[in-house]
This record gives structure tokens, sequence and C-alpha cells, in this order.
């Protein structure tokens, strides 16, 4: 039986929720179909039917997004991304190539648009390293105390002239101003996955019945002379034990242009009055937070793969970022989900990390898949690492080592946002 994949339109919001509570069974009261599928993007936006019924088997979309690569040198760049997101097959059409009709669909249109890379968050970890996903960058969620201590004496001063004031996030103005210092703060941030301005409004609209005791989402603005500089959403959460507080505050997104700005957003997150202990998520692995409260045996720490990335035209991916050192190394590349992809390219880096990745048909100095690019992609996961665990065969010596510290940086990415 065969499938097709067809575009959806804001008449199948319901017909593509109802694909969406079936592959992941939450509660349809608490998250009402018209604001929940309003950032979506039509164009962008499709479902599987099988031969012989127009009942939707599965259902994807994606979003119009860039990431903070490594640029020339020392500095940051920004690379355009689909950021894929809603991927669900209903159970009643499980194993029968539904997914892998769909992920083929997204590369090929990615392909013929001219997108370089596809990123997402993976539901389960198995399914989309198969695909051509590595996984790029790491999160980290801090548990932290109240009061806790962040030690950083050469930004103290910079810190106290910050001031703060937190305001409901769902409203017109708290979210331009989020919008806003979101595109600013990701310029600056190895990793920062940015939003298109269509998910700006939407993203925080309050859903009373996903609350379960917490206080609807709150932005904690950060101003230095009066100009906004950094943001966190979270949310509180009241508890009382024994007669005493023992409140909660969660905060899923915290940004800032400066380590000044951050620090003073860190103290005012762990000073609200009724509480006890507060979890940050969306953090990277060498977070200034985790080293100012004294690294990972002062607070808690829990790990997870945060951004998969894949290579949807390698040589316009590699020449889209930047290195930190010069180069000259045949990669051949094996993709057979894109075969435009599977054959050698030349990398070609000048002095000042500029590039060029053009096919060749000269001998090979490294073999990897196209799964080991993308996890190196934000120079975290090196290829001479990947190497070393038997991802990535050098057949050149000194390749490796030489691929690697071009596409290292001197910093971890942080956690991408949700999407």
């Amino acid at each position: 039986m065969s499938t097709s994949i067809v575009p959806l339109t804001a008449a199948d919001r319901q017909r593509l929720l109802n694909v969406d509570l079936a592959a992941f069974f939450f509660d349809p009261t608490a998250y009402p179909v018209d604001v929940v599928t309003d950032h979506l993007d039509w164009a962008r936006t499709f479902g599987a039917t099988r031969e012989g019924g127009d009942e939707l088997a599965g259902i994807y979309t994606s979003f119009d997004m860039s990431v903070t690569a490594p640029g020339r040198l020392d500095a940051l760049t920004r690379v355009p991304m689909a950021g894929l997101s809603w991927v669900s097959v209903h159970p009643d059409h499980r194993r029968h190539g539904i997914l892998r009709e769909m992920m083929t669909h997204h590369f090929a249109g990615l392909h013929d648009q001219g997108v370089a890379l596809s990123g997402l968050h993976a539901a389960e970890v198995p399914i989309y390293g198969r695909f051509g996903y590595g996984i790029s960058s790491l999160e980290l969620e801090l548990k932290l105390d109240r009061g806790t201590v962040f030690s950083a004496p050469s930004l103290d001063d910079a810190a106290s002239k910050v001031t703060t004031r937190f305001v409901a996030a769902d409203s017109d103005d708290a979210a331009e101003a989020v919008h806003e210092l979101h595109l600013r703060c990701a310029k600056h941030t190895l990793g920062a996955v940015t939003r298109p301005e269509r998910m700006a409004r939407p993203l925080f609209a309050d859903l009373p019945l996903t609350r379960q005791g917490r206080e609807p989402w709150q932005v904690l603005l950060g101003h230095v002379d009066g100009q906004p500089a950094g943001y966190a959403v979270f949310s509180r959460e009241a508890k009382w034990k024994g007669f005493r507080a023992k409140g909660k505050v969660a905060v899923c997104e915290l940004a800032a242009v400066d380590p000044a700005m951050l620090l003073a957003l860190a103290r005012r997150l762990v000073d609200f009055d009724l509480t006890t202990s507060i979890t940050i998520g969306g953090r990277g692995a060498d977070d200034p937070l985790l080293w100012w409260a004294g690294g990972p045996r002062a607070l808690g720490v829990t790990s997870c793969d945060s951004l998969w990335l894949r290579l949807i035209d390698v040589g316009a991916a590699l020449t889209a970022r930047g290195y930190s050192s010069a180069c000259e190394v045949v990669l051949d590349v094996v993709d057979p989900i894109c075969p435009w992809n599977q054959r050698a390219w030349r990398l070609t880096v000048d002095p000042d990390g500029v590039a060029t990745c053009a096919p060749t048909a000269a001998d090979a100095d490294v073999r990897l898949p196209v799964q080991a690019l993308g996890a190196a992609y934000l120079g975290s996961r090196t290829c001479a690492t990947q190497a070393h665990q038997g991802l990535v065969t050098e057949l050149k010596a000194g390749s490796v080592r030489a691929l690697s510290r071009a596409m290292s940086c001197d910093r971890e990415p942080v956690g991408a946002i949700e999407f």
C-alpha cells in the first residue's frame, strides 16, 4: 500500500492534532486546537495518507529558523536551519514506512529550496540517527537552592548596575520584548536556535489546564541604563511542608547579551520569597552558572541530548560556517538517504577561517557518515573524538586532526530552545 505526502492547511487543524494526540497521548482539553496550532506555517506543514483513504496516518511541520555556528576564527555566524517538529505517526499505521516517506519528503523539499541544515529535538533517541541526524549539542538542567551564591568578582560592578522587573508572559508587549532579546542574545551564543516572529506571541500563551498548580509563565527582564539586555522565562509553584514554604521556580529560557547580565538575572532568580529550589534548563556544558556556583557537586546537574543537526547539502552547510584554522581535506561522505551528498567533497579553509566545499574526483582523506558532520557542526563533538569512537575513518595520516582542529570552537554550544 503506497503512501502519499500531502500539504495541510488551517482547515486541517483538528485532523493534525488528532494524529499528534494519538502518538503522544495528552489531555486534549488542556490544548485548544486553535491556540496550540497558531504558530504553524501551513506552507511547511504536511500529512501522510495511505492508498485508498484520506485519513491522516502521519504529520510533520518545520519552522524557518537559524542556528548560531562557529564563524571565522573567534567569531560566530548564523546559519539558516529548518526546525523539524510535530513529527508523528498514528499508532494504527506504524511500521509501514510512513516516517521514512515523510523524512525523505522533508529532505527533498529543503534541497530544492536550497536550505542546507535541518534540526530537531528527538522525543526518542534511536529514531533520528538512522535518518542522518547527529547530536550537535547537550543540554544541562541545573537545580539550585534558594540563595545560591554565584561568585564572579570581576563582574560584580557591572551586574550591580542591572535593574530587573517581571511581567506576565502572555501579552503582546512581553512577546515583543522577549523576541527582540531572543534574537539579540542568539548572535553571541554558540548553538542558539532562533525562532521566527510568527512563534513569538503564541509561544507563551497561558494554558490554564497545563499548569497543575504553577503560576502562568512570567518574564524577568533585565535592563542596563533603561535598555533591555536579557531575560528569563519562569514560573513558580507554591508548596508548603510542615508550615514552611517549599516553593519551586522553573526557568525554561534564560538569555543575556553579556556575562554580567546573566549573573544579575541568575542572582534574582534564586532570591524569590517562599521558594527553596530553582531549576534552570537549556544550559551548556561549560555554562558560567555551573562554575560561578562552585561546579557540578555544588548543585544538581542533569544532562541530555539537545539539538540534532542534519546536513541537507554538505557543500553549502560546510561553506556557511567558519573555521578556527586553515586546512584542506577531501571528505568521503556516506549518506544513502540524500544521494546528492554521497560523494567526495573537497573542504578548503583559508587562514582567515573562510571555507569553500565543493564536489571533487580526488581520493578521500577522511571517510565519515553524514551524522558525524552534523555532530561536529557546532564545534563540540570533534571529528577526532568521533574517530577515536570508531565513527570516522582516517584514510590519510593527519587529516582527521587537521579537520578536527579547523571545525572546533573554544566554547561549548548551549542547549537549543524547544520547538
